[in-house]
């Protein structure tokens, strides 16, 4: 037996298996730098609240959310890369310190995550089939409080500001391979999810006008490529 990451798909389509999602990229970048062997099961939006409600009854209706091989199931990023790095604790993902690690996440929730989000989102929500279509305009704009076109806003200033934040982050990369020293760690993990939606919906954008404004930065992504397989 093996690992099961749920994560998302776009349509019904049983053969989709492209995941975008930077919450259950996290997981994905964690169990692939580990070396765990695991399997995913891509789930609809409206499939989420019976299968997920399901495996943890108590839990939120939401991935990411994977079962061990011992049948146990952990939902949330955060939980899930505890217990991964507690029962799977090498090569380490959190390097003693997890407190900076989870620091520097949520310094990212706060100024990079939402960029990329807002750039992509409408191209995402072209992608959904009729009905994941309408459960996600009605989700998210019950949060957002506007429409998805106006949450959306402008593509160019927020790719003026991603590349901002990205060049007080790149200053770091001059000196070592990774934001967390001389091997990829929780803080790698979320930046690298958290800019990977540009790229699955948006490339050219993302290699031409954002990873490529720093060397060091372009050479971090792609050490971190190395480990954005997603064909388990």
């Amino acid at each position: 037996m093996s690992i099961v990451l749920y994560d998302l798909k776009r349509t019904r389509d049983s053969s989709e298996a492209n995941p975008w999602s930077p919450n259950t990229w996290k997981i994905r970048f964690l169990m692939n730098i580990k070396g765990l062997d695991y399997t995913t099961k891509y789930l609809h939006f409206l499939d989420i609240p019976q299968v997920i409600g399901e495996l943890v009854p108590q839990g939120l209706r939401c991935v990411p959310c994977i079962t061990d091989v011992d049948g146990e199931s952990i939902q949330d990023s955060k939980k899930i890369a505890l217990y991964l790095e507690q029962k799977y604790p090498s090569p380490s993902i959190f390097h003693g310190g997890a407190g900076i690690h989870f620091f520097f996440d949520d310094w990212s929730m706060q100024n990079i995550v939402f960029l990329p989000f807002r750039m992509t989102i409408l191209k995402l929500f072209h992608e959904l089939d009729e009905e994941a279509q309408v459960y996600y305009r009605k989700s998210r704009e019950s949060v957002f409080k506007q429409s998805l076109e106006d949450y959306a806003g402008d593509s160019e200033e927020h790719l003026q500001a991603l590349n901002k934040q990205l060049a007080l982050i790149a200053k770091s990369l001059a000196k070592y391979d990774y934001l967390t020293g001389d091997e990829p760690g929780w803080a790698d993990i979320c930046l690298a999810s958290y800019i990977i939606m540009l790229e699955k919906f948006d490339p050219e954008t993302f290699y031409n006008r954002m990873i490529n404004q720093d060397q060091n930065l372009v050479a971090w992504w792609n050490r971190m490529k190395m480990y954005a397989d997603y064909s388990h």
